[in-house]
């Protein structure tokens, strides 16, 4: 697995398949593989796949302090120089949705086409709400995986699991490390107002909906401020790479596949 330093970082990657770049930029979480493992065999039939672990994953190492939206996406910048594989076609979930976006607006040579899923411009006093809520809960693992879960994923999909231990199981995957801390107060600060307005990658914005985690009205903004984006809900809740995996690989590659 290649390492890179990035200022006070050392962030990993691993590098899959054949064909044209296509970099996935985990959100809060425990990193890449965990966000999208699942997914990359299937992208991995059409593209060079590039999974990096950035700062606040599990793997990343680096000096603890609080996060930036610039830092994230320098990071994701010089992984994909390191790998030499750019210009890539960049996809960035959740928090990782404005990672990408910074992303394209400071590294514009760097990125061909966009795609920020669940992503948003600016945290607001819902965001901070909830946040403040799953903070609160971060002396009780149980807790705080069950509040992050039941805002994560629709009320449809929790239904569809066979019992509660199930259920409970989504939450144990969002663990209050120090790293997820780390990464929910950077949700909370979000702001790149004075970014999407230079983008200028060929954009497609997906927005999970109804999403009661980074609810749609986010990604609407964001295609707004972003000149000449499109715009596409898919019927899940936030975590659309869970609940809608099929849809949600289809609608990417036929972006990034189109003529």
């Amino acid at each position: 697995m290649p390492t890179i330093s990035v200022g006070n970082s050392r962030v990993h990657y691993t590098v899959t398949g054949e064909g044209p770049a296509l970099l996935l930029v985990h959100g809060v979480g425990k990193g890449g593989q965990v966000t999208f493992g699942h997914l990359v065999e299937e992208f991995a039939r059409r593209n060079t796949v590039i999974l990096p672990e950035l700062s606040g994953s599990e793997t990343a190492e680096d000096d603890g302090t609080p996060l930036t939206i610039e830092q994230l996406a320098g990071e994701v910048a010089a992984v994909i120089e390191h790998a030499g594989l750019g210009p890539v076609d960049l996809v960035g979930f959740s928090l990782g949705g404005a990672v990408v976006a910074a992303t394209a607006a400071l590294h514009p040579e760097l990125v061909r086409r966009l795609v920020p899923v669940g992503g948003l411009v600016k945290s607001d006093l819902y965001i901070e709400n909830l946040i403040g809520l799953t903070l609160s809960q971060k002396h009780d693992a149980h807790a705080f995986g069950r509040v992050l879960s039941t805002t994560a994923f629709s009320p449809r999909f929790i239904r569809s699991q066979p019992s509660l231990s199930d259920v409970e199981n989504l939450g144990s995957e969002l663990s209050p490390s120090e790293g997820r801390l780390r990464q929910l107060e950077l949700l909370v600060q979000v702001d790149i107002r004075d970014l999407v307005g230079k983008v200028r990658a060929e954009t497609l914005v997906l927005a999970p909906y109804p999403d009661a985690a980074v609810p749609a009205e986010h990604s609407r903004e964001l295609a707004a401020a972003i000149p000449g984006s499109s715009y596409t809900e898919i019927d899940s809740g936030h975590m659309v790479i869970f609940e809608k995996p099929v849809e949600f690989v289809k609608l990417v590659q036929d972006f990034i596949h189109k003529l």
